[in-house]
């Protein structure tokens, strides 16, 4: 999202190090490393540590993904049943991929 959202802009940001775990982020920027690029969830729960400012202007949607572990426990199966229901408008229109897997 953000290589494409600077792209679009005709920024090429000097990129020396990435990371895929968002606490990994979070905590090279609050090493002072660099910046980071986080949800507002991710930001808010940093706030001690990290000065977060909204990107406002990003015309890019990103994607989330809900993950579990292959169980059949009933939490798992009713998380799944509720998330269905509440994306079913969102899933329907191409937004999102239905969940798979995970036995539920």
């Amino acid at each position: 999202m953000l290589d494409q959202a600077c792209a679009g802009q005709g920024l090429r940001p000097a990129i020396a190090l990435e990371a895929g775990a968002a606490d990994a982020v979070a905590d090279l920027a609050a090493r002072g490393l660099g910046v980071a690029v986080l949800s507002a969830s991710m930001a808010d729960s940093y706030r001690d540590r990290l000065t977060a400012r909204t990107i406002e202007d990003g015309e890019i949607p990103a994607l989330l993904s809900l993950v579990w572990r292959d169980t059949r426990g009933p939490a798992v199966r009713e998380l799944l049943l509720r998330c269905r229901r509440a994306f079913a408008p969102v899933m329907a229109g191409g937004g999102a991929v239905a969940p798979t897997g995970g036995g539920a």
